[in-house]
């Protein structure tokens, strides 16, 4: 229990390095080798959309956490069951999670890169924030194949071609 508690507090940290290192990598190596100036500013703003959309989203999953049901609602079995599937906490949409010890309304998962229960109040923003970051994630990968492509002078022609990359 103490190291998934622990990886509540690292994962955020993780998903924060891993925006700062993208973000650096696009504005000092990826836009300026890539493009000209007419299209640096598109693709700028493009990434800029995509990553604060991202970011935004995240943080909003993290202020607004998931609905807690009032104290008086306890979980239908005691906490040292030996039943240890969780859906017998379940009652008019009801979930107890053991690492948040509340009753969380309405609850879809505890996600470790927010270190919260993703439910009735978070989860939009959760559902946009993956949305984003897979469409970042995407944008990012094309963006570094063209790099790859213009600075060693590499063709994709052939699908081997990233094997050579390794």
């Amino acid at each position: 229990m103490l190291r998934l508690r622990l990886l509540n507090t690292v994962a955020p940290a993780y998903f924060f390095t891993a925006t700062a290192v993208t973000f650096a990598l696009y504005f000092v190596f990826f836009i300026p080798t890539i493009f000209q100036p007419p299209g640096i500013m598109i693709h700028t703003i493009i990434f800029l959309y995509l990553m604060l959309n991202a970011l935004g989203n995240y943080a909003m999953t993290i202020w607004f956490p998931s609905e807690t049901v009032s104290d008086s609602t306890l979980p239908l079995c005691p906490v040292d069951c030996p039943d240890r599937v969780d859906a017998h906490y379940l009652r008019n949409d009801r979930h107890f999670c053991k690492l948040c010890k509340k009753v969380i309304l309405k609850r879809d998962h505890h996600c470790f890169f927010t270190g919260n229960c993703i439910g009735n109040n978070n989860m939009r923003y959760f559902v946009m924030f993956c949305i984003y970051t897979s469409s970042t994630c995407l944008y990012s990968l094309v963006l570094g194949v063209a790099y790859l492509t213009v600075e060693y002078s590499i063709s994709f022609e052939n699908p081997l071609t990233f094997l050579t990359l390794l």
